[in-house]
């Protein structure tokens, strides 16, 4: 959800736990919302949010990562960390702007785990012309986001300069779906975490009353992906948390971390 999410560079070679070290977040069930409304948020507009993280095991005794409105149905899961929360807006579109303005990105901070401390999410983000990066654009307008348009962006982190692509699903008063994947490898040091496609996202955001609204984002990795991609799922927890803070109008680094180690 995601830029974006999310969009997410990781930084995931030295992250200490083993994916099955996640049970702190199985409480939560954060179904993706794919035609019926998702489970209610566990706290009011702007509070805490509800996490859930599942191995590749979890993924496919639970048909997890086939829900429609992921897009998710090329190869296998082999990880999946969900948020979900209600966010106070005046519209869908008020939220959508502050979504694409990647601009804004390197103000918000996540906690690294590997560095024990808050850090930039992004040193630089933007909108490209196309897989090759050649020029770039402004952030997103609310009338950019045309159901069934696809747009490039970039970011650039601890992992170096990468490439990104988002597809807007789907695009009403109500409800906005939007999905993304790497075009470019993500790589850590010498290593290639996430080969292109292996790192996705989907963000969904639905009315729930007059100025409050359902958003869900989740991260996938796929197939493509090297081991130390699914060590741990808490540097997805934190950038999950992160940007939702960032959407919901809060201080990034504000509260405690949601997965300090």
């Amino acid at each position: 959800m995601k830029r974006s999410i999310l969009l997410l560079a990781l930084i995931v070679t030295l992250a200490p736990g083993a994916a099955g070290a996640q049970t702190a977040f199985q409480g939560f069930v954060p179904h993706p919302p794919c035609g019926e409304s998702p489970p209610q948020p566990l706290a009011t507009s702007g509070g805490s949010p509800a996490i859930g993280t599942w191995s590749e095991a979890d993924l496919e005794k639970a048909a997890w990562q086939h829900a429609p409105c992921l897009h998710w149905n090329a190869g296998k899961m082999r990880m999946a960390t969900a948020l979900s929360a209600a966010i106070p807006a005046s519209s869908l579109d008020a939220l959508l702007v502050r979504y694409g303005a990647l601009s804004q990105y390197k103000s918000i901070r996540f906690w690294s785990i590997l560095h024990q401390g808050w850090e930039e999410f992004v040193s630089q983000a933007g909108f490209t012309d196309g897989p090759n990066a050649a020029y770039t654009y402004p952030d997103m307008k609310a009338e950019d986001f045309v159901a069934g348009r696809d747009f490039y962006y970039y970011e650039i982190g601890r992992a170096g300069r990468t490439i990104h692509h988002l597809t807007v699903r789907q695009h009403t008063a109500d409800r906005a779906e939007i999905t993304t994947e790497n075009v470019t490898p993500v790589r850590a040091a010498l290593f290639t975490v996430f080969e292109p496609g292996a790192l996705k996202t989907a963000m969904v955001i639905e009315r729930r009353g007059p100025q409050d609204w359902t958003y869900f984002q989740t991260i996938g990795v796929g197939q493509g992906s090297d081991f130390l991609a699914v060590r741990s799922a808490s540097p997805y927890v934190n950038r999950l948390v992160a940007l939702y803070r960032y959407m919901a109008g809060q201080k990034t680094d504000g509260a405690p971390p949601a997965a300090p180690h």
